[in-house]
């Protein structure tokens, strides 16, 4: 029997075969590539840019600017919202919409036309009724500190109560504004969501809560 020689010993175990470095780089970057896409989609889905074409709610908000507006509320499934206002007792309301935020939405049901910006005053249920330049909510007067001591008229809708599925929208600028005092409360179905950021001009950057 004849020694085993040096070369005769067994070598280290071959690698893996790695896949080819070019093709594994344009794997990685379509992947990437589709992962960004699906991102851009969800933002906006959940996140809408508008310019402001009105004067309605001066001197808070002018022509020209631009905000971001949270459409949460739109792009959930309705039986998801239905849940979250189950306690409240409001069937399909937009998602954590609260008096005093500024809120953009439709005034006509088939959406069209340009979106409205204005702030939300009344909620589903209540009672709304504007006399003597001053708003009451269920028979309490409203404090307004964004008009500064501007004086609310109306001539059309000035008392009425909410359904369950209705808002009552006006704007800062009282005087000029068209609003719910004129065309009446908005269902939750028209509401695009609400206003959470002015982004331009960058002297006006602020975060709307």
């Amino acid at each position: 029997m004849r020694r085993r020689s040096v070369n005769d010993l067994p070598g280290p175990a071959p690698h893996p075969q790695r896949p080819h470095r070019p093709a594994r780089d344009v794997v990685d970057g379509l992947q990437f590539l589709a992962q960004t896409v699906l991102l851009m989609f969800i933002f906006a889905a959940l996140v809408g840019r508008y310019e402001i074409h009105q004067t309605s709610m001066e001197p808070n908000f002018h022509e020209g600017e631009r905000i971001m507006v949270s459409q949460i509320g739109s792009a959930l499934p309705a039986w998801v919202i239905e849940r979250a206002h189950a306690a409240g007792g409001v069937a399909a309301a937009p998602f954590e919409l609260r008096r005093g935020q500024v809120v953009v939405f439709h005034e006509d049901p088939e959406r069209r036309g340009d979106a409205l910006i204005k702030r939300l005053i009344g909620l589903p249920g209540e009672t709304i009724a504007i006399r003597g330049g001053h708003v009451f909510i269920n028979g309490e007067l409203l404090s307004e500190p964004y008009l500064a001591g501007i004086a609310t008229d109306c001539s059309a809708y000035c008392e009425l109560a909410l359904g369950p599925n209705e808002y009552f929208f006006m704007g800062d600028n009282r005087a000029v504004s068209r609003d719910s005092r004129s065309f009446g409360p908005i269902p939750a179905e028209q509401i695009v969501g609400r206003v959470v950021l002015r982004f331009w001009p960058p002297d006006r950057l602020a975060y709307i809560p």
